[in-house]
């Protein structure tokens, strides 16, 4: 008992990487190899890249955010990129985190983090959508990667899966 409480006590003393230190951090114990490779699945109904967002009245009267242009590739122009999402029923509110990573880019080192989003979501939403603005330096051309997890505090963030898209030259991107 007393080894189980001192294991316990440890947990909130030591200290947790942060979420946006580095592009590669440590998997949680458990997690299933290749996580990474996969299409987020499981809480969303549907999740893809886009160009945008639009806010619509759904059926229920309850407003839902659709994507707008969904795409795998982005212009180096495009001011900022979306992951739009529906979910499936949820009975308690939890955030989505979004870590947005240049894997191959011109001009800049592999697994480059870019930046984080989340998006706090109660129990009555249906969709959300995480973004992106285009950073001061522009998109480098290359591949990308959204990792997507999910959590309700800093500590305790499920990796779901991650998209790929690709940023090309400004007439080449769809």
């Amino acid at each position: 008992m007393r080894a189980l409480l001192f294991s316990a006590i440890a947990l909130f003393i030591l200290p947790l990487p942060s979420f946006s230190q580095s592009a590669s951090f440590p998997s949680p114990p458990g997690e299933k190899a290749g996580f990474e490779d996969r299409h987020p699945e499981g809480l969303f109904s549907r999740i893809v890249m886009a160009h945008g967002h639009e806010l619509v009245m759904g059926n229920a009267r309850s407003f839902q955010i659709i994507p707008v242009r969904p795409s795998e590739t982005f212009s180096v122009d495009v001011p900022e990129i979306f992951v739009v999402f529906q979910l499936h029923q949820h009975e308690s509110e939890f955030k989505v985190y979004g870590r947005w990573v240049v894997e191959k880019g011109d001009g800049v080192p592999g697994n480059h983090l870019l930046g984080t989003d989340a998006m706090l979501l109660m129990t009555e939403d249906e969709s959300g959508y995480l973004s992106l603005k285009r950073p001061p330096a522009g998109w480098p051309v290359g591949d990308y990667k959204v990792q997507i997890f999910t959590g309700v505090g800093m500590s305790d963030r499920d990796p779901i899966g991650t998209l790929r898209f690709k940023v090309l030259p400004a007439k080449a991107a769809s």
